[in-house]
């Protein structure tokens, strides 16, 4: 039940990512001016914390996603929340496939990681509640739930990578 739900967000990520990819592209000239428009606020705030953000037609759809599947409701978001903490969990028992979606979602949740959209005096803070909600959550299970298997290999998945470690490991005692 946890893996399919977190494969459904999967699965919803890369059918609306291939379709901001292609809106995106149609669009350069509108991402171009908004590059600009952040350069020259960039410029003429210089030194000061930027605090106004116009997104592109990519970021903006990243957000909107991040915001309505992610976010929306306080529900799908604890249900969520709670099959990556029941998954994260078991990790060192989880079938390879499992894994991988456990990996997979994490790299979903970095990608979701996108300043918000203040320029229209906005008070949304996804990207803050992404980060309570999902990312810190997650990083401290990882460090929290790290297993021992019989044969005293660990094994931690990180954002990019999947590590073990113990007896007859290429990295024991040392880098290589």
């Amino acid at each position: 039940e946890e893996v399919e739900m977190l494969e459904k967000v999967l699965n919803a990520w890369r059918c609306a990512k291939k379709w901001l990819r292609g809106i995106n592209g149609v669009l350069d000239v509108l991402n171009e001016d908004i590059e600009r428009e952040n350069r020259k606020y960039d410029a003429h705030f210089l030194g000061c914390r930027r605090q106004a953000h116009t997104p592109s037609v990519y970021q903006k759809g990243v957000i909107l996603f991040r915001d309505v599947v992610l976010l929306y409701t306080a529900s799908r978001a604890r249900r969520l929340q709670g099959a990556i903490r029941r998954l994260a969990s078991h990790e060192i028992d989880l079938p390879d496939e499992y894994f991988d979606v456990m990996t997979s979602f994490q790299s979903l949740l970095e990608e979701l990681d996108v300043m918000d959209d203040l320029t229209g005096g906005g008070s949304i803070h996804g990207q803050s509640k992404l980060r309570k909600m999902f990312l810190q959550p997650l990083r401290m299970l990882q460090c929290e739930h790290t297993h021992l298997t019989r044969t005293g290999k660990v094994r931690m998945f990180g954002g990019d990578r999947d590590l073990i470690y113990g007896p007859g490991s290429e990295g024991e005692g040392g880098w290589g």
